[in-house]
């Protein structure tokens, strides 16, 4: 959240020196803007992030609409609540959240694996043969 703070931080100091110098500014507060404020062109964006994965090793194909699944579904596995969540990123039905956004990362099947074997873990202990 931090890196995120100085994002907002910086974007707003730039949007304070470029009001002064843009008789048209147009500012909506869009988190990201170009400089005269209006939102990135949809194209735009994609065309920087596939230079950016171009230079990784993931090859599947990407837009920005990843990320709200990226952060669905590690707001799931920190265990926020539901309710939090949908509220965060505009739903109203669970089931939208639930079943099209949150996937299950490997830290919660690992999680999971250690849950189950604790509680059977310990349930077999008391068993005596």
């Amino acid at each position: 959240m931090d890196m995120l703070k100085k994002v907002v931080r910086e974007n707003d100091e730039h949007k304070m020196q470029y009001r002064t110098l843009i008789e048209d500014f147009h500012d909506k507060d869009f988190v990201f803007s170009r400089g005269n404020g209006y939102p990135f062109v949809t194209k735009t964006i994609l065309m920087r992030m596939n230079r950016i994965l171009d230079k990784t090793s993931i090859k599947k194909h990407a837009t920005p609409h990843i990320f709200r699944h990226t952060y669905i579904s590690m707001a799931a596995e920190a265990k926020i609540d539901i309710a939090t969540v949908m509220e965060k990123v505009g739903h109203e039905d669970m089931k939208t959240t639930m079943k099209i956004y949150t996937h299950v990362t490997n830290k919660m099947k690992k999680d999971a694996s250690e849950q189950i074997s604790n509680l059977y873990g310990n349930i077999l202990e008391k068993i005596t043969f």
